[in-house]
């Protein structure tokens, strides 16, 4: 079964709502229906709700986080995943650094997407631009879905 994991900072915003886009992605596709897609994050405490803010636009491209509960990233968390995907060099830098174990599967989402590595913006330090930011990750990831599987796909190998 492959996983993919994506990383951000609160795992209150960018990364459910990633993880979200990317399993629409494969609801509509049919053909993934062995993947495990989640999130967490670097810096946060586990449990907590996603902002209303972040639910309501989750829910402007026809997502739901409304059950979603933050997480904190962990060895485990990284050792069952296949794929790893941030949002910020600092995420890759730190997670390589503290699970070096994982570091070949810890991947910057520009990177996989586009072919060039830029940061993805905090959208709770972006103030009116959150939604921009939100807007722009979606359709990142609607558009480089592909890129996203082929990856993980060769990352895990044949099964």
């Amino acid at each position: 079964m492959t996983s993919v994991l994506f990383i951000c900072t609160g795992n209150q915003y960018r990364s459910p709502i990633a993880a979200e886009t990317f399993l629409g992605q494969v609801t509509r596709d049919g053909s993934l229906p062995q993947w495990r897609i989640g999130s967490a994050g670097t810096w946060t405490s586990a449990g907590r709700r996603a902002p209303q803010d972040a639910i309501e636009m989750a829910r402007s491209f026809g997502m739901s986080i409304d059950h979603h509960k933050t997480r904190m990233l962990d060895a485990k968390m990284l050792e069952d995943a296949d794929l790893v995907l941030v949002m910020e060099k600092g995420h890759k830098e730190s997670i390589q650094f503290e699970f070096p174990f994982a570091r070949k599967k810890v991947h910057l989402l520009s990177q996989v997407v586009e072919g060039f590595s830029y940061d993805i913006p905090d959208p709770i330090m972006a103030g009116s631009d959150a939604g921009e930011i939100i807007r722009d990750l979606v359709t990142m990831i609607r558009s480089g879905y592909e890129n996203i599987y082929r990856i993980a796909e060769a990352i895990q190998g044949p099964a």
